[in-house]
């Protein structure tokens, strides 16, 4: 050891970049590179979804935001504008469901998604397992009555 300022300059600059992949500016890209079940689904379902659809994984969860195109603008009653839109959000749970791998969406920990519409946001959430179970089940009541034991829903308005 000649010089052994230099020695602890390359010691400290060794650290400093092991630390920015961390904590740093390149944080989003080492996030995108961690294997995860999420990312897994992702890589299947962000090719299949429509463009109003906005995906995100953080950690193992998923997070897909949907912003309504306003197909239900001839609806005037409440009631059944309601109906609509939650017909609607099972119908994205299970498009979601049979686009995504299933032996992945399963080890999913939570999904939420967001269904943004004109008047109130809708959040949806369950559990990948729950999910991924969508997907075997044909009939329409059997669908409606998972639904009803394993998504927690929450409106607010806007």
């Amino acid at each position: 050891m000649k010089n052994p300022v230099l020695m602890v300059g390359v010691l400290f600059m060794a650290i400093f970049l092991m630390n920015l992949g961390r904590t740093g500016k390149f944080f989003d890209r080492s996030e995108k590179l961690k294997a995860t079940s999420c990312r897994a689904v992702l890589v299947k379902l962000d090719r299949r979804i429509p463009a109003n659809w906005k995906t995100q994984c953080l950690d193992n969860n998923l997070t897909i935001t949907i912003n309504d195109d306003d197909k239900f603008k001839n609806i005037k009653q409440p009631e059944m504008m309601a109906a609509a839109h939650f017909r609607e959000l099972a119908n994205h749970l299970s498009y979601i469901a049979k686009n995504s791998p299933e032996d992945n969406l399963e080890r999913v920990g939570l999904i939420i998604v967001k269904y943004i519409t004109k008047q109130k946001i809708i959040s949806a959430l369950t559990e990948g397992r729950f999910l991924a179970r969508l997907n075997t089940l044909q009939d329409i009541k059997l669908i409606a009555d998972h639904l009803k034991a394993t998504v927690k829903i929450k409106e607010e308005t806007k």
